[in-house]
């Protein structure tokens, strides 16, 4: 349940000490998501930087009710005996190593967030559902950098974007800022995705290179420094841009290869997102 309150650590399901040592946000050691390492386009994941008492974070929602979490929906027996998840969340974002670390760097100010819902319908649900969503983004004191609420209609499968508004505090390098996406698909079946994002200092020769480079270029250097935020926004972008670009829908495939998410690659992009402050998820 959300509440008109901050969310506290304690009240996120999966906390976890992160323990990896780092030069920080500025040095990075490579984490190849795939083995393609002479590909330029191949996502390289930074090592996470040194935060102790950082939430691990969860890529996959899954409908929790009490303390039990239930996974998505594979017949309808299992729907109607209410045993699993009838809508799937999922962040597109990198999940690393063991620990499933969910985290991401952006070298955005008011960086975007993308998110793949869909829905396990039976012959009694409706066509669309008009499904609740809540999307907070925090600070390390819990502070609400931006928080949004609307309803989505959503028939089939698809891919929504969420930007920061550029009216909100700007995102401050090497801190660290926690997302949380959560949806009430019923009465009780709530399900959410959290992680974190860090803003990365860019040097001046980088920034005058992303100032100045083609888009391609712009996604390709993303992509070197780590920016997985940036590199997703971009590309989505392009693919708006150019829906039949066999290059960049190939670009996208692999991104979303290179995190274990190919399945999504063919997924459309839903219109969203209109505000609706008088939602409440109490």
């Amino acid at each position: 349940m959300l509440t008109d309150q901050p969310f506290s650590r304690s009240m996120l399901l999966t906390l976890a000490v992160v323990t990896v040592a780092s030069a920080g946000l500025s040095g990075r050691t490579p984490h190849v998501m795939a083995m393609h390492q002479h590909n330029p386009m191949t996502f390289t994941m930074p090592t996470p930087p040194s935060d102790p008492g950082a939430p691990t974070g969860r890529r996959e929602g899954g409908s929790s009710r009490g303390d039990k979490i239930y996974t998505l929906c594979k017949t309808v027996e299992e729907a109607a005996n209410k045993q699993c998840a009838t809508s799937r969340l999922t962040a597109l974002v990198p999940e690393v190593d063991a620990e499933k670390q969910i985290w991401g760097l952006t070298g955005a100010d008011h960086p975007e967030f993308l998110f793949y819902l869909s829905k396990f319908r039976t012959p009694e649900q409706p066509k669309t559902t008009h499904l609740n969503i809540e999307f907070v983004l925090q600070d390390e004191d819990d502070k609400y950098v931006h928080k949004t609420s609307f309803v989505l209609p959503l028939t089939e499968g698809g891919i929504i974007r969420i930007p920061i508004p550029e009216n909100r505090d700007p995102l401050q390098v090497g801190k660290r800022y926690t997302w949380t996406l959560l949806t009430k698909f019923g009465p009780n079946e709530t399900n959410y995705v959290h992680g974190r994002i860090y803003r990365k200092q860019m040097d001046t020769q980088r920034q005058q290179e992303l100032q100045t480079a083609s888009p391609l270029k712009r996604l390709e250097i993303s992509l070197k420094e780590g920016l997985w935020f940036d590199a997703i926004a971009m590309l989505v972008d392009l693919k708006q841009d150019a829906p039949q670009d066999l290059t960049i829908l190939s670009r996208w495939n692999s991104l979303l290869d290179d995190i274990n998410l190919k399945e999504l690659a063919t997924e459309p992009m839903l219109s969203c997102c209109t505000p609706d402050p008088h939602l409440s998820f109490k």
